[in-house]
């Protein structure tokens, strides 16, 4: 956290290696504070440093201990490229590595229980030092770590000096007294320049540069604080002492917005309520309010106006809203209102469900098949389904499900299904579009049996329709051709066709159907004696 020392910076004359315009002039200040002539702080301007041995950031020991930390330059801005170098307290060399570019860190892994010193080096502005402001490794402050610890050791690298202490004032703040200031601690001091800037009400006192100071009318109503200033080669840096007391006499300057009566937030405590938040009193009155809710204490994101509509997040929580006012040339001021809650959530509100898309029939649309409804897509709030099947728009007996076994019944018919919704508010139904049901298929079973100027035929029907009705019997025999007809009993009958020639019998059996099903043909041959 400070400049160079003698004992530790390094130098190599390599013409090959050039330092930046801004490097050099931060090197002839830091060579000035080591008490070097002019011609060897433009020799030491001129001349690129060179780092410790550079290596990975982690370090591959054997050990689980870690040291890290954050490094910043002057102006306490991220140094990246900072060489950083490990080092045991006897003065056995561990490791170095340097910060990265994003946050000025480092850190060495691995490391075995012991205690160890660290040495920081900003080439660039020729500024080293080991841990806690130490010039020489003789003085290094040692780190002891322990078995699995993780150690933060960070540094700030100035060219100037750093304030340690920060300054004080001695002396009473009544108008006639004499302050005098100490400038604090700052390390190094060797060839700093310190000045002084007295300071009312935090604005500089014109011609107020010494170290003492002499409290005058115009103070009266006002802090005075004093701003040390230490400067190497055009390098500055600065600190602040703590303001003494308001000096007694005469009126203080209005300097801030005041708050005198909190916002306070109407509006019911529900889930979807609109609450609306005063501006609260301030003083001046003329000023710009601005406004943030807050649930559990926690902002809420794009809740930055007067009224707020509360939402389910905030269910079981309490509201609250912060104004702060602002006005030109004063200090912003903040206030917040008492706890608005909890919250409870919003009653249920039930609507009566509406079709959206009417209800759709599918599946195989003959005796025997299965038709499925769907519900459709309603609106309104959650609720059941029932459902009624229709046969030419009346009801069939018991089918109340999702699904109907078409039966020879259904044959011909339109079938549809009536889904009715159903939730606290009330009931809607929805029918679908119809379909028509169509004959079952038939499977038609013939077997002919020849004997003597005869042939008996047996027939047999399969299906899901009802299997009665007509079959018509055809038998040619050469150019005899007989046709006999008859009714299927239980879908089956069997009957003899006689006074047939001699030869081939070609029978042809056609079932003409019914109301359920389907007719169907099949040929057979036999042989006649």
């Amino acid at each position: 956290m400070a400049l160079a020392t003698r004992e530790v910076i390094r130098m190599s004359h390599n013409s090959a290696v050039r330092p930046s315009a801004p490097a050099a002039s931060r090197r002839r200040r830091a060579a000035a504070r080591l008490g070097m002539s002019s011609l060897a702080a433009a020799t030491i301007a001129g001349t690129a440093f060179t780092c410790l041995p550079a290596a990975q950031a982690d370090h591959d020991g054997h050990g689980t201990g870690r040291i890290h930390g954050i490094v910043l330059e002057t102006g306490r801005i991220i140094a990246p490229g900072i060489d950083v170098s490990l080092y045991k307290a006897d003065g056995e060399f561990v490791h170095a590595t340097v910060t990265d570019s994003s946050e000025g860190a480092f850190a060495f892994e691995g490391l075995e229980p012991g205690a160890y010193v660290l040495w920081y080096e900003n080439q660039n502005q020729a500024v080293t030092e080991w841990w806690q402001n130490q010039p020489d490794q003789a003085s290094a402050t040692p780190i002891q770590l322990s078995e699995g610890q993780s150690f933060q050791a960070d540094a700030y690298l100035t060219d100037v000096s750093e304030n340690l202490v920060p300054p004080t004032i001695t002396g009473t703040a009544t108008v006639g007294s004499t302050l005098t200031a100490s400038r604090g601690q700052w390390f190094p001091t060797v060839n700093v320049n310190f000045s002084y800037q007295w300071l009312r009400g935090n604005q500089p006192i014109s011609g107020a540069t010494a170290e003492t100071y002499k409290v005058t009318a115009a103070d009266a109503g006002q802090t005075i604080s004093v701003r040390v200033i230490a400067e190497v080669q055009g390098g500055t840096e600065s600190a602040t002492s703590l303001p003494t007391a308001t000096v007694p006499g005469g009126q203080p300057p209005v300097t801030a917005v005041v708050g005198t009566a909190a916002p306070t937030i109407s509006g019911p405590k529900v889930e979807g309520s609109v609450l609306t938040a005063t501006t609260g009193a301030w003083t001046p009155s003329d000023v710009t309010v601005s406004y943030q809710w807050l649930r559990g204490g926690q902002p809420i994101t794009g809740a930055t106006g007067p009224a707020y509509t509360t939402t389910s997040a905030d269910v079981g929580q309490s509201l609250t809203v912060r104004t702060t006012a602002s006005k030109a040339g004063l200090a912003a001021a903040t206030q917040a209102s008492a706890a608005h809650g909890p919250i409870t959530a919003a009653p249920v509100v039930v609507t009566p469900p509406t079709s959206v898309t009417a209800p759709k029939v599918s599946g195989t649309a003959r005796v025997g098949g299965t038709l499925s409804a769907s519900t459709g897509a309603w609106g309104g709030s959650q609720g059941t389904y029932g459902y009624q099947w229709t046969k030419g728009g009346k009801p069939i007996a018991g089918a109340t499900g999702p699904k109907l076994k078409l039966a020879p019944a259904h044959a011909g018919a339109s079938i549809a299904v009536v889904v009715t919704a159903t939730n606290a508010a009330g009931t809607t139904s929805k029918a679908s579009s119809a379909v028509k049901v169509a004959k079952a298929p038939t499977t038609l079973t013939v077997k002919a049996t020849g004997g003597a100027k005869q042939v008996k035929v047996a027939v047999k029907t399969a299906g899901a329709g009802k299997r009665s009705g007509k079959v018509k019997v055809t038998v040619k025999v050469g150019k005899k051709t007989v046709v006999k007809n008859t009714t299927l009993v239980a879908g089956a009958r069997t009957l003899t066709v006689k006074g047939l020639p001699r030869g081939t019998a070609k029978v042809t059996v056609a079932y003409l159907g019914d109301s359920s099903s389907a007719a169907a043909t099949k040929k057979v041959t036999t042989k006649v004696r």
